[in-house]
Parts: C-alpha cells; structure tokens; sequence
C-alpha cells in the first residue's frame, strides 16, 4: 500500500490521517511498522480525542509500544542544531590570545527550571533516532556484500551485545504488535436502508443477518423512522480487525450486491469503533 500524507503539523494533515485510521489500526498492515513510527514523530502534539478520535487512539497505542520498548525515564534531554551549526565556524576560526581571568559566570539552572516541554521534545527526537536507526538496519539486512562492505573488522564484545539486546528489544516489540492485533476488535454500527415503504423489514434484516464470515458477529438491531412510513434499520456488528480485512467490501459485495437485493437500498456506516 502506498501513502502520501500531507504536512501533520497543520489540520488538515491530521484530518486525512483521520480518515485513514477510521477503519484500521495501524497506519498500514496488521501490525505495527516503520510507518507507525514516521508517522508518530510527524505529529508535532498529541491529536484531540474529540476532533480526531481515532488517531489519538492510535496514538496512544503506538506510544504504548514505544514505552515498552524504552522502560526509562525521560529526564527531558534536549539539543540544539545551533550548537552543531556553529562548531565547523569556530574549529576554523583562528585561535584567540590567551584572556585574561575572567570572573566565574553563573551556574547554568537546574534541569528542574527547563521548559515544561523539554521531556516531549526528547521522546520526539529520540523516536526519531529510532526510525532512522531502524530504517538503517533494515537497508543493511538487505545487503549482500555486507561482508565486502566491512572495512573495520568485526564488531567488539560490546557492540556486538548491544546490537543482539536491540534486535531482542525490536523482536519482542514485533511480537507483542502481533499478539494485540489478533486481538483487536471493532464495533461498527450500520443504517440498513429498504427500497421503499413497501419492503418487508423482517425479509431485510434476514437477508443483513445471512451474510457470515469469521470475526464477523452481528449485534442488536432496531427500526427507525425515516419519514412517509419509510423505516431503516439499524444495526450492530463486532468484527475481529485480523480476520475481516474489509466490512466495505462485505457490504457493497454481500449485503447491497451493487444495487441487485431485492430489499436493501443502501447501507451508511454511522460509527465505526475500536473495542
């Protein structure tokens, strides 16, 4: 699947992620990827729950996985590209004449006094050296001239360690994405409409009932009145998101048939919720 997104620091960015994730529950697959990851460190803040209900969930479940895979504490590290910006002019710059002592200067504030914001920006950047880093891996894996490309040997004890507890860490991540996913569920709710006032409601909700699938189980349902003795019917289905990996297909191929039932018009998805 290819997608393009748009700037998700502006609304209307965040509205098309929106849209994306209303009937998903990652950005692409059934699992969580580098796509998450992109993504998440997009987002410049954490999206409103009653503006964009579904990407906040995702967005606290991709940070719950994140968590996982980093049990520290943020302390609110921070940097600065001024600092890196300006070391090439000053290695260049001719070395000044010795100064003459110069009075103490104050002591830098304690990290205590840092701005409120300092712990988001350091889990922003340090996902972000996490995408990269993985991006790099996975380019590396797929090499096959790594052995040719090695101009420094082999790695230490240390780095070799350090490389097996990541891929550990990223495996175990993979793993228990795997394991939610199977579990994750969705309740949609659905307006079924009839032809006309003349349609036989029981004949309708039979014909909505009669379609089966695995992970997919119909709920209650209800009629309610849509003006000049018409009535449409409401209802329920939950639906496992690992077996039915699209309740649109199944509406417009098995319960609306392109237009051919003999009792069901339209069918409108009113919401569309992870349990």
């Amino acid at each position: 699947m290819s997608l393009s997104l748009g700037d998700l620091s502006s609304t209307s960015g965040v509205e098309q992620l929106e849209k994306h994730l209303a009937d998903r529950t990652y950005v692409s697959g059934y699992e969580p990827s580098l796509d998450d990851l992109k993504v998440y460190v997009a987002l410049t803040k954490v999206p409103d729950g009653s503006k964009f209900p579904h990407t906040q969930r995702w967005h606290k479940q991709i940070s719950a996985l994140l968590k996982e895979s980093f049990p520290g504490s943020a302390h609110g590290v921070s940097t600065s590209s001024a600092a890196s910006t300006s070391a090439p002019a000053a290695a260049s710059a001719p070395a000044a004449a010795p100064a003459k002592a110069a009075t103490p200067t104050p002591a830098a504030a304690p990290a205590a006094t840092a701005s409120k914001d300092a712990p988001a920006k350091g889990e922003a950047a340090a996902t972000a050296v996490a995408v990269q880093s993985a991006e790099d891996d996975e380019v590396l894996s797929n090499s096959d001239d790594d052995e040719e490309l090695d101009l420094f040997g082999d790695l230490s004890p240390e780095e070799q360690a350090a490389a097996d507890e990541k891929k550990r860490v990223i495996e175990e991540a993979k793993k228990r994405g795997q394991e939610k996913a199977k579990k994750t569920k969705s309740m949609i709710v659905m307006d079924v409409k009839p032809w006309d006032d003349t349609t036989d409601m029981k004949a309708l909700e039979q014909d909505v009932r009669k379609v089966t699938h695995d992970g997919l189980l119909w709920g209650k349902s209800q009629l309610v009145p849509v003006g000049f003795g018409i009535r449409k019917m409401q209802i329920t289905a939950v639906i496992e998101d690992a077996k039915v990996e699209s309740m649109d297909g199944i509406i417009e191929d098995e319960i609306v048939r392109d237009g051919e039932s003999e009792f069901i018009q339209s069918v409108d998805i009113v919401s569309f919720n992870k349990l």
